[in-house]
């Protein structure tokens, strides 16, 4: 239907950015030029310090619990089927080479292939715990001054 699909999108995109971006008219040009803030305020940046360790903190604890909710409910399920009566006769559910392990067994190796997850997920809520979202408001408070770290979230936040 469309040739240029991307052409279409990348025009699309910039007539939306430029009606919804205030313009100052000069009276010599029928031009319009966008104007951007000169510069953020301290409040404006304390609030986007919380908001960034509040996304974190929340990407955190969804890893987290979402990692050992998949690791129990995988171990349930697995130790589940494991007693469960076949329907093709008298034999019991999948069981290799006549080992069983319970439920603790397949909790212990679901739990390996989600310590990765659980661990980024861990990380993060360190990471970005509220202690240190207060040190960094206090340091930013008393000298002005924002971890390299930060500043470049803020940064990339704010393209």
């Amino acid at each position: 239907m469309f040739r240029h699909p991307l052409l279409l999108i990348l025009l699309a995109g910039s007539a939306s950015a430029q009606t919804l971006a205030p313009a100052l008219v000069s009276p010599d040009s029928a031009r319009a030029v966008a104007v951007l803030p000169a510069h953020f305020t301290a409040a404006d940046t304390i609030q986007a310090i919380h908001r960034i360790y509040t996304k974190h903190r929340r990407v955190g604890s969804l890893l987290t619990v979402g990692a050992l909710a998949a690791d129990l409910t995988a171990a349930g399920v697995s130790a589940a089927a494991e007693g469960a009566p076949k329907s093709s006769g008298g034999a019991y559910g999948w069981n290799p080479g006549g080992i069983s392990f319970g439920f603790g067994g397949y909790a212990v190796i679901y739990g390996i292939l989600a310590a990765p997850v659980m661990g980024v997920g861990i990380q993060q809520l360190i990471a970005f715990g509220p202690k240190r979202e207060a040190k960094v408001i206090a340091r930013y408070e008393a000298t002005g001054k924002l971890p390299a770290k930060i500043s470049w979230r803020l940064r990339k936040n704010l393209r």
